[in-house]
């Protein structure tokens, strides 16, 4: 299928799965864009909405992002977990303080337009990223940023917008 929005799309169990190229810290990327909907779903104007909106939005909130990023990555993630050699400790977790060394380190991957029935209280979009931290990330537990109304809300595991 074709959508106006979305473009070309195929259908997936949990939705509609499409690719996007969207510029990431100065840099193009590739991206999944998964639009949620059940076994019979139809895409919504309000899932356009949301998806529109924040693609208008989205060169100027990324420095918002990245920082918001930094942030995480030092004060929830780093450390909270991994082995107790010292060396091997550093290897987990690089120092993380720019946005240089941030985009090293992370990967969007997937944007994520939420159901109709999770945009009650506005637009909800997530983003999904892979970590290069904290060992091999056998459960793909990246990392998840929640928006609304184009505003970060939450930054988590992947599984946020699950």
């Amino acid at each position: 299928m074709t959508d106006q929005v979305f473009g070309k799309l195929k259908r997936i169990e949990s939705g509609w799965l499409g690719k996007r190229t969207v510029d990431f810290g100065g840099k193009a990327c590739a991206v999944e864009v998964l639009i949620q909907g059940d076994e019979d779903c139809e895409i919504s104007d309000e899932q356009r909405e949301a998806f529109e909106c924040f693609m208008e939005k989205w060169p100027d909130s990324q420095t918002e992002l990245i920082e918001e990023l930094i942030r995480y990555y030092n004060e929830e993630e780093r450390f909270s977990y991994g082995p107790e050699d010292e060396e091997e400790e550093e290897e987990w977790w690089p120092e993380i303080e720019t946005k240089e060394a941030l985009l090293e380190a992370v990967t969007l991957e997937t944007i994520v337009v939420a159901e109709d029935f999770q945009m009650e209280d506005g637009r909800r979009i997530y983003l999904l990223f892979s970590r290069a931290w904290g060992g091999e990330d056998l459960d793909d537990n990246g990392i998840g940023v929640s928006y609304l109304d184009e505003e970060i809300e939450e930054i988590g595991y992947k599984d946020i917008a699950f």
